[in-house]
């Protein structure tokens, strides 16, 4: 089977750098198939999200984007659900994520979700786009990671493609165009350019002359802004310039060459290199745990002298995070380059075990530093990953015992649905509520609660605040400095929870 595969990945390079040969500098019919729907994309792009990607246009944008990329499939001959293999329902997964992430967009303020849900929906929409074009077959987490990272940096390899085959296309087009037509293309274009100053000059006088006019004018395009600033015309410009390069070159490059990545395999290294350092790290590991065990699930250890609870889950917290994601990768390298081993797998297994140990260790200190100093976002968003995290060296160890299982796949769908059931969930929201609690009390050392909530939180927020006048109050006069009223004024750049808190304000 492995051969199979490897075979048909060394016909599709050789296909495809034939195809290189042959092709010339510029290709007009590939900038017939994908220029137009890639300016359409720029446009709709600019128009959606240029400052301002916290509104209900985003999942309009998300939509369209969904329409084109089905165009140019159809384009392409190919079907818009399907991946290589014929296979619907990771790529029907992806649509629906990328919806509902597109309207989480719109339905929060909070910068750090935000922030967060961006970023979840470039890696998550770059991944969509490879799978499309690639064949993924046997690729595990390293080979994915991989394959999003050179789809995202296609537009700067493949950078001359749009205006190169932009000319061939001028170029044939021009040798296709008789004289009555191109007379008349040029009688149109001239007509437009003396028509622009005289519509100026006539539609001032216009609205000058007749107020009603004026109005349903103004009424019309009221939605509609000139840029203020050299800033915002230069910001435009470019955004127009690379979401175009972006919306060419992706798909464009995808179709004619292939993501040069083999499948995972088993890897040929001795085993005894990888037996010897995970035993001493096994050995280490294990002593750790048997202290865990002992302190934080038994209570029969008593903390060093000088120690609170508080300082001791906060300050060994972030070391072990570091220690469980290290581990995680450990399991990844150690199954791809070393070759198969039973008593590798068996100690990668005891590692696991141990870690699985350190992430409850981790997920105990970062509840008790909670009972002690309430909850913040980061807490919040650190226990999540605690469990996400958890899930994932599930799958790395269940890919040990069965070479066949689809890690990245699963962790895919795993990260993607507990990300979208998080931002869903509104954490601002579930944060202030819990902390309402214990106003008087602190979220560090300097900071009490109510300053926490009114100085940190978004106007997400608000509705938990609801009959705490002096909170809503503070947290209003809070929100008109750091959400700024202009930015989530208008149709364009509506925004349910900055509405809703709005509204609250104002009951206030």
């Amino acid at each position: 089977m492995d051969n199979t595969i490897n075979q048909n990945i060394v016909n599709e390079n050789i296909d495809s750098k034939v195809k290189a040969a042959n092709m010339p500098k510029g290709d007009g019919i590939a900038f017939k198939k994908y220029g137009l729907v890639a300016i359409v994309f720029a446009i709709v792009y600019t128009i959606c999200l240029y400052g301002n990607r916290s509104s209900i246009t985003y999942p309009i944008f998300m939509a369209i984007t969904l329409g084109l990329i089905a165009l140019v499939r159809k384009s392409d001959n190919l079907p818009f659900l399907k991946d290589r293999n014929g296979k619907v329902g990771f790529n029907l997964f992806y649509v629906i994520s990328l919806m509902l992430l597109a309207v989480s967009k719109c339905m929060f303020t909070s910068y750090s979700l935000q922030n967060l849900s961006g970023l979840a929906i470039v890696l998550l929409f770059m991944s969509f786009i490879m799978q499309l074009y690639a064949d993924t077959t046997g690729w595990d987490i390293a080979g994915w990671i991989c394959g999003i990272f050179f789809t995202i940096v296609r537009p700067i390899e493949y950078f001359p493609w749009p205006f190169r085959d932009f000319a061939v296309w001028v170029k044939d087009k021009g040798s296709e165009t008789s004289k009555e037509r191109k007379s008349a293309l040029m009688a149109v274009g001239l007509g437009i350019i003396i028509a622009i100053p005289l519509l100026a000059v006539v539609i001032s006088l216009l609205i000058s002359a007749d107020a009603v006019f004026s109005r349903v004018l103004e009424k019309a395009f009221s939605e509609i802004h000139l840029p203020d600033n050299i800033g915002d015309i230069v910001g435009i410009a470019w955004t127009l310039f690379a979401t175009f390069v972006c919306a060419y070159t992706i798909p464009n490059s995808l179709n004619k060459k292939n993501i040069n990545i083999s499948p995972a395999k088993q890897g040929n290294n001795n085993p005894l290199i990888a037996i010897t350092f995970t035993i001493l790290l096994g050995i280490v590991y294990l002593f750790f745990c048997l202290i865990q065990v002992l302190f934080l699930f038994t209570d029969s250890m008593k903390l060093p002298t000088g120690y609170t609870y508080a300082e001791y889950a906060h300050e060994g917290f972030y070391q072990l995070l570091a220690v469980c994601m290290i581990n995680v990768a450990l399991v990844l390298v150690c199954s791809r380059a070393f070759a198969k081993n039973k008593l590798l797998t068996v100690i990668l297994s005891v590692i696991g075990v141990c870690t699985y140990i350190m992430v409850a260790s981790s997920a105990m200190r970062m509840i008790l530093y909670i009972q002690a100093f309430q909850l913040t976002f980061l807490r919040v968003f650190v226990l999540w990953f605690l469990c996400v995290l958890s899930l994932w060296l599930a799958f790395l160890i269940v890919s040990m015992y069965k070479s066949t299982f689809p890690v990245f796949k699963a962790a895919m769908v795993t990260i993607t649905v507990a990300y979208i059931i998080f931002a869903f969930a509104n954490p601002d929201y579930q944060i202030a509520k819990y902390d309402l609690a214990h106003v008087e009390a602190y979220v560090d050392e300097s900071e009490n609660v109510a300053e926490y909530i009114t100085g940190n939180l978004s106007p997400d927020a608000a509705p938990a605040l609801k009959g705490n006048k002096k909170l809503l109050k503070d947290l209003e006069e809070e929100v008109r400095y750091t959400y700024p009223e202009e930015k989530y004024e208008g149709i364009r750049k509506f925004n349910i929870s900055y509405t809703r808190a709005k509204a609250l304000f104002e009951e206030n």
